[in-house]
């Protein structure tokens, strides 16, 4: 595996298999899951550029947001009582905390089991 110890970090990207959700309405509710990330966008200062949304037939979503810090993006999967989240943000964090609570909020909303997100550093 190549290694080099002069990499600047460029931020941390947070991937999230979120299982077991018991709040099987949010799953199929765009609305909803957009106020979500509009309060995740508000709280920790994200500037959103863009946001997309597509609903699948018969079931099923992917949200996208475009934010000038990088992206979250969520995929639903309601006939398995799981979605994807995925968040990249260049913002410099000392360690994971923030991520942390995003994770928490998010498993929370959609009263999910809790597992370990993984959360990296990323680099150049």
């Amino acid at each position: 595996m190549f290694s080099n110890k002069n990499l600047t970090i460029s931020g941390k990207h947070m991937i999230c298999d979120i299982k077991n959700i018991k709040n099987h309405t949010l799953l199929h509710d765009v609305i909803q899951i957009q106020e979500i990330l509009d309060m995740i966008c508000e709280k920790y200062n994200y500037t959103i550029l863009g946001k997309l949304e597509h609903q699948f037939e018969p079931i099923g979503m992917t949200i996208m947001y475009l934010l000038s810090e990088s992206h979250i993006s969520i995929h639903t999967f309601p006939e398995k009582n799981f979605l994807a989240l995925d968040i990249y943000t260049c913002r410099e964090y000392p360690n994971n905390d923030t991520y942390l609570e995003i994770y928490n909020f998010i498993v929370g909303a959609f009263d999910a089991d809790v597992e370990e997100p993984f959360i990296m550093n990323r680099s150049f």
